[in-house]
Formats: C-alpha cells, sequence, structure tokens
C-alpha cells in the first residue's frame, strides 16, 4: 500500500465482538489497510503512531464502544485525535440510555432517539442527493422483507442529511459536528461475509449491515477501495437455435429493440445445435456491429452434463462442445465468445478446473454454488466480489434474473460487479415491453453502462486503483483488455491470483510472450500501455486434456434429440396452449 493514502481506525473493546470482526472482514475484502484502537488505548496518546503515514484516517466504531470513549471526555467537545479524523462511522445504536445519550450528543439534537424498527415489510429511500456515496442506488425505493432493517434513527436536525430514510427515522444519515463528518447507520449488526451461502444476495432480505458500510467504505476510501473502469453489461438469453423465431424470441424484433436502446445480447447457444442454423439468421449476428454475438451453453445442455465429478468425462464434453462450436464457425463464418453458460446453472468444482485446462475465458452463471454432492464453499465475501473465483481459482460471473429487482442490480453496480441479465426466450413476451422497461430503469442509474457481447464484457470486468506511476490491475477473467484514453504512456501492474502456476504456460500481451512473475500467490506481470494504446492480455494454461471428444452411444444420442426437440416443441407452442387455457 502506497504511502499517503487512508486508512481504517477501527475502535472496539479490549475483546473484539463478532461485529468487529464482520467488520474487519469487510474491510479485508475491499483492501482497506486498517488498525484497531482499544477504548483503553484512545485514552492514552497512540492515535498518532497507529495512523503515521497515511495521509488521513477515518474511523469506525460501534455506538457502545464511542458512548464509552466520550463518557471519560471532560468536556463535551470530541478529542482532540478524533477531531482530526476525515469522517466518523458509527454503527449498533442499542435501545438503551448511553446509545441515547451518544447519539443526542453528536447530533446536537436533544429528543433524538434511537427506535426499534417495525418488524414488518417496509420501503426504504436512498437519497439522490448523494451520489458520490450511493452511486447507482442513488433515488431507489426499496422494498425491504421483514426483519432486513433492524432499528431505525430519529433525528431532528435541519443540518441532517437522511441517505437511506425509513417510515420510522432513518437507516443511515450524515451531519457535521465539530468539523467532523459523522455517519450513523442504525444497523445493530454487520453482515458476516464469511457466512456460506448457496443462493444471491438479496438486499431486499438483508439491508441492514450490508447497504450502508458498503456504501460508507466505497466512499470513505475511494483512494484505495479497488474500483471498475466501467459497469460492463450483457443481456444473455439462454438456449435459442439460430432460427428467425423461438418460442417468443423473434431475432428481428429483439435487434430493433437492441438499436432503439442500446444494448447487446450475448445467446447462451447449445453446442448440439450447430448444424441447425438458419442462413439469415446468422447473417444478422455477423453484421449486428456487437449487438449480437453466441456463446457456449453446455454441450449436449443435459440435465447436470456440469455437474459432473469426473475430469475425464468434463474435458471430453468440453472438447466436443469446442469442435462443435469451431464447426459452426467454419460453416458459418460466425465467430464465439469463449465463455461457458452452464445449462440449468448446475456446476461442479472439478468444471471449473476443467474450463480453466481447456482454455475459456470464463464462466457466466445463475446458480452461485455447485450442484448435488459437491462441497459448497462459496461465501457471502465470493457474491461481494466482482466474480467467483474460489473453485480452480476460474472466475464463475454471476448473472441475475429481472425478477431479482432493480436494487440488486444496482447492488452488485456498487461492489464493482458488471452487469449481467438472464433470460429465456420469455424475455421478449409482448415484444420485450418488460425487457424495455427494465433496460430503461437501468439506464436511468447513476453509472457508467457499457454494454457489450459477454466475453468483451468479462475482459473488462476488473479491479483497479493507482498505486504510485503505476496503476494496479486486478485480473479476474483468463483474459483482459485494459484501454489507455490519455494522452500519456500509462504503467499498469497486472496481478492475477493464481495457487497453481505450475499449470501456467505463460502470459501474453497483445498476442506476444511476456515475462512475468510469482509472488505470494499473484502473477505478476508490468505492460506500459501508449496513449490511445491497450493491452490484450491473455493467461495461458497447460491443457493436458484427459480425453477426446465423446464418442456416446446411439442411445445416449437418440435421448439428447429426444429432449432437445421436446425442448423446443414447449418453448415454441407451450405459450400458445397456456394462453388458450
Amino acid at each position: 500500500m502506497a504511502k499517503g493514502t487512508s486508512i481504517a481506525l477501527l475502535l472496539r473493546g479490549n475483546t473484539p465482538s463478532t461485529n468487529d470482526r464482520n467488520l474487519t472482514e469487510i474491510l479485508d475484502l475491499f483492501e482497506i489497510p486498517w488498525t484497531a484502537l482499544t477504548a483503553d488505548e484512545a485514552r492514552g496518546d497512540n492515535v498518532a503512531a497507529l495512523t503515521a503515514g497515511h495521509q488521513q484516517f477515518s474511523i469506525l466504531t460501534s455506538a457502545p464502544c464511542l458512548a464509552e470513549i466520550l463518557r471519560h471526555c471532560k468536556t463535551e467537545a470530541l478529542p482532540t485525535w478524533m477531531a482530526a479524523a476525515a469522517s466518523i462511522f458509527v454503527y449498533g445504536f442499542e435501545a438503551t440510555d448511553p446509545c441515547q445519550a451518544l447519539l443526542r450528543q453528536i447530533t446536537g439534537d436533544p429528543e433524538a432517539e434511537v427506535r426499534g424498527s417495525n418488524p414488518q415489510p417496509m420501503t426504504v429511500s436512498v437519497t439522490d442527493a448523494f451520489p458520490e456515496m450511493c452511486g447507482p442506488m442513488s433515488g431507489l425505493r426499496i422494498e425491504v422483507e421483514r426483519g432486513a432493517a433492524d432499528a431505525a434513527l430519529v433525528i431532528r436536525n435541519s443540518q441532517l442529511q437522511s441517505i437511506v430514510g425509513a417510515p420510522d427515522g432513518h437507516l443511515f444519515a450524515g451531519f457535521t459536528n465539530s468539523g467532523v463528518h459523522f455517519f450513523a447507520d442504525s444497523s445493530l449488526t454487520m453482515v458476516d461475509i464469511r457466512e456460506r451461502t448457496a443462493t444471491y444476495f438479496d438486499v431486499k432480505k438483508r439491508f441492514a449491515g450490508a447497504v450502508p458500510i458498503v456504501m460508507y467504505l466505497k466512499w470513505a476510501f475511494r483512494d484505495v477501495c479497488l474500483t471498475a473502469a466501467e459497469t460492463s453489461a450483457c443481456l444473455i438469453i439462454d438456449d435459442p437455435p439460430l432460427w428467425p423465431r423461438y418460442g417468443l424470441l423473434d431475432f428481428d424484433d429483439l435487434l430493433q429493440l437492441a438499436d432503439k436502446l442500446t444494448f447487446a445480447t450475448t445467446i447462451a447457444f447449445i453446442p448440439w445445435n450447430w448444424r441447425r442454423t438458419d442462413r439469415d439468421t446468422v447473417a444478422a449476428f455477423r453484421e449486428s456491429s456487437g449487438k449480437l454475438s453466441v456463446c457456449v451453453h453446455g454441450c449436449d445442455h443435459t440435465g447436470g452434463e456440469f455437474a459432473a465429478r469426473s475430469p475425464e468425462l468434463l474435458d471430453r464434453k468440453l472438447k466436443t462442445a469446442r469442435t462443435r462450436m469451431q464447426a459452426l464457425h467454419r460453416n458459418t463464418a460466425l465467430d464465439y465468445e469463449n465463455v461457458m453458460v452452464f445449462p440449468q446453472g448446475a456446476f461442479s468444482p472439478e468444471a471449473a478446473s476443467a474450463l480453466k485446462r481447456n482454455g475459456f475465458t470464463a464462466a457466466v452463471n445463475t446458480e452461485v454454488a455447485p450442484a448435488n454432492d459437491a462441497l459448497n464453499e462459496t461465501t457471502l465475501a465470493d457474491l461481494w466480489s466482482v466474480a467467483i473465483v474460489r473453485y480452480g481459482s476460474f472466475p464463475i460471473f454471476t448473472r441475475r434474473y429481472i425478477h431479482h429487482g432493480i436494487e440488486n442490480f444496482a447492488f452488485d453496480g456498487l461492489l464493482g460487479k458488471p452487469c449481467f441479465i438472464a433470460g429465456h426466450h420469455d424475455l421478449l413476451r409482448g415484444r420485450g415491453s418488460e425487457l424495455t422497461a427494465f433496460l430503461r430503469l437501468l439506464a436511468s442509474l447513476q453509472w457508467k453502462l457499457c454494454w457489450r457481447p459477454l466475453e468483451d464484457a468479462v475482459r473488462r470486468s476488473y479491479g483497479l486503483r493507482p498505486d504510485g506511476d503505476t496503476i494496479l490491475v486486478k485480473m479476474l477473467a483468463e483474459r483482459l483488455v485494459f484501454e489507455n484514453g490519455g494522452p500519456t504512456t500509462r504503467r499498469i501492474c497486472v496481478m492475477k491470483r493464481e495457487p497453481q502456476v505450475a499449470s501456467l504456460r505463460g502470459v501474453e500481451v497483445n498476442q506476444g510472450l511476456i515475462a512475468y512473475e510469482y509472488i505470494d500467490g499473484y502473477v505478476r506481470v508490468m505492460v506500459d500501455v501508449p496513449p490511445g494504446g491497450s493491452a490484450d492480455i491473455r493467461c495461458i494454461y497447460r491443457e493436458q486434456l484427459l480425453g477426446s471428444p465423446a464418442a456416446e452411444s446411439i442411445r445416449y444420442r437418440f435421448g439428447v434429440a429426444i429432449r432437445r426437440y421436446l425442448s423446443e416443441l414447449r418453448d415454441n407452442y407451450g405459450h400458445l396452449l397456456r394462453s388458450r387455457a
């Protein structure tokens, strides 16, 4: 970490609490440097030494801890060392006399109170007047579920800025005391991001202890947090063959909509369908200027084919899928994106490793945990990261359905994740009226949304931050593109976590091999990017293929064909039968 950056000063009791530990995990996830100071140490002369070498510091503390520290002050004024903080974040306002007295002291409102939140579902409102902190969540009204908020602060101060409001009061608010910016978060607990999960993160269910702290940290430590160069976006539609129509999807209508709303769509194409294409539809893809593309969607699209645990079977499936996609390219001149979307979202840890050694750039998926009997190691920290890299150190980017809600897409954007929308042919129901409304909602958010074909989008989804004269770039996909739009050459230090470096054959920059270092589990390369230039960086692995294209039995092939034809019958005619019922 470069000198002169911000540091977090964590005030806590002599014995760290569960909330203290949860908070440090969040700080570590965002790579924010921190140091701890106990209430007893705060009465001494330790702060200057703890923050030495850093340009500024911000304080994070629970309300009971801050109340204890201020109780020993001889005046109502803040201690000198505390007044030197760039900002102070206080959470955990319990319904006790000390916490209520603290709230009145720091807000200047003698009638301020801590109020237990209504346990019923409620609407919370994010201000649109503080986009620097709230980012893409600015101005949203969110219907949170029962228990998603656990307390509210009732404050009557004309100088107070309500950041997140609720019917009972403020969930998150900012104000100034003694020249110091305070931010009061009503959350009683911090989310434990080490918690394992088999489902996506939902701010409607877990707002308190998550959204306010992320907003604050991304704002207060913006000079040290990794940020996204852009929010890449792509609409991913699963299954359709390249025919003029499939179910409710009409490719002419989709292209017209894409021209009108300026978005990009990647079709998750089943390799089994490689012979079954329409010449004019394929031509429309080639001529769409990036608005339409195809990626790899399994192999035969059988149930759980990539939830298999056998490396040999997985390699055979992947080699068969690639052979078919290459045949599609030879026959139609339509290229494909080197990204996997797992059929039915089912995958195994071994599938991630197989994709890596078979040269895939990334996977994009709706499911966040391995299927069947595989051990689930996915944590909330993985879901708050740009991509899950826990399995085989291979990136699995997550995507969401529209029904997950605009607030979850916005929170992902706040975290620096790309905006990947999942769907099937029925997204175009009513000529895409629901999709149109949702895309307009996305366009209204406070972010830089860049629509791209899927592989291009994942190559541009990484974290970066200035580090002296260098830009640190945290690489996630197996391929990365960095563009220099500035007037001078920019030096980037690209780092990629790689616990299995023996499998790495080399690193390419603009198709030429470049020397790399391996330090503390990370592959590192230094690249100078000229003004107006770009660097296409790719990790190349020793394939070590364990199988050849599958020579499946006639019975298996017949079963696959029946499955595909029945699926197409359902998609093409099922909606008509339902509409007549």
